[in-house]
């Protein structure tokens, strides 16, 4: 199997310093309150996603502000994965800005050089620096790519891989996340050479029998190297975090920009749209909390208003402007019928 996993840098960055020449080579963050994407240049200085824009601005004050272009980044996406199917139709899709790409037998010998032509192309057609890692399962391609950034290529071999498992830590380990890991280092387990001679028995009560089975078949090194296909998408969400407020009319807002970009979205995947019957909105406070509520629409409907009337009615629902906590994050969700 020759499995790569193809990844844009800093995407959303990257995105803007394509569009804009004043923003190339130059400490650039995409926000909007809080940090959504730095540029690497941003990141060099110490900017990580998540950062209030204002504590940016006071510490860095030549950072350079974009702010958030949905339908550009869709654009990009759409190309990018365009370029990713000439080069093979087994696709499974990450994000929107990365994949797993089966090349086994279309590489015609040689992953490296496959590899490079599709960064090549990236950067000629989509204007965009793609990462790429190259092995022999969807784990050691993560892993490769990783390593590979930024605008890198890292191959691991047969002989690296078997080099490399033993020695991986399990919380650096795609889809291990920190309270498995917690788990695990509390049975005295921190890399895969201390799962040898255990099996799926062993490990189910730690982890439950799914993790437990994944984690068998990194140790023996027959993890999953099977490409999923993407079926139709059932639902379509959007979300903006921000610094904790009570403002009522800052939360409406956001939510208003939520419900214009889910629209979006929906109608970037269908001609015709299919048009959602439900809708839900999410709220999260500062304390980490959230709260959902959830209603049927008087019609299916793509109508921003009659969303936007729909959605305000939901977020009154929350209570959030009566709870007393902050609200750090607003979401809407519009789950959409199967495709006829």
């Amino acid at each position: 199997m020759v499995i790569l996993h193809a990844d844009a840098d800093a995407f959303f960055a990257a995105v803007e310093q394509r569009d804009d020449p004043r923003m190339r080579g130059r400490p650039m963050v995409v926000a909007h309150e809080v940090v959504a994407c730095p540029s690497y240049e941003a990141r060099a200085l110490g900017i990580h996603a998540g950062m209030p824009l204002r504590q940016v601005q006071r510490r860095w004050p030549q950072v350079l502000v974009s702010g958030y272009r949905d339908e550009a980044y869709a654009e990009a996406s759409a190309a990018l994965f365009a370029l990713f199917h000439r080069f093979t139709p087994l696709v499974e899709p990450g994000s929107v800005e990365e994949a797993f790409l089966d090349v086994t037998g279309r590489d015609d010998g040689d992953p490296v050089g496959l590899a490079r032509a599709l960064r090549e192309a990236a950067r000629a057609e989509v204007g965009l620096p793609v990462s790429v890692g190259v092995g022999r399962t969807k784990l050691m391609a993560k892993l490769a790519s990783r390593r590979a950034k930024p605008d890198g290529l890292v191959v691991v071999d047969a002989g690296l891989e078997a080099h490399l498992r033993p020695g991986l830590r399990l919380d650096d380990l795609w889809g291990v996340g920190a309270t498995t890991y917690e788990k695990l280092h509390a049975t005295g387990l921190f890399d895969v050479a201390d799962l040898d001679g255990l099996d799926v028995e062993d490990l189910t009560f730690v982890v439950g029998t799914a993790m437990a089975r994944r984690l068998v078949s990194i140790a023996r090194g027959t993890d999953d190297a099977t490409i999923r296909l993407p079926g139709a998408r059932r639902s379509v969400s959007a979300s903006r975090s921000f610094p904790a407020t009570r403002t009522r009319s800052k939360v409406v807002a956001v939510l208003d920009t939520c419900i214009e970009r889910a629209v979006t979205r929906v109608r970037g995947l269908d001609d015709p749209p299919r048009l959602p019957r439900r809708l839900e909105v999410l709220v999260r406070y500062d304390d980490g909390t959230t709260a959902v509520e959830r209603a049927p629409l008087d019609a299916p409907t793509l109508d921003p208003a009659a969303l936007r009337t729909a959605a305000g009615q939901l977020l009154e629902q929350t209570a959030y402007d009566r709870d007393g906590r902050g609200v750090t994050l607003v979401g809407v969700t519009l789950p959409l019928p199967a495709p006829a």
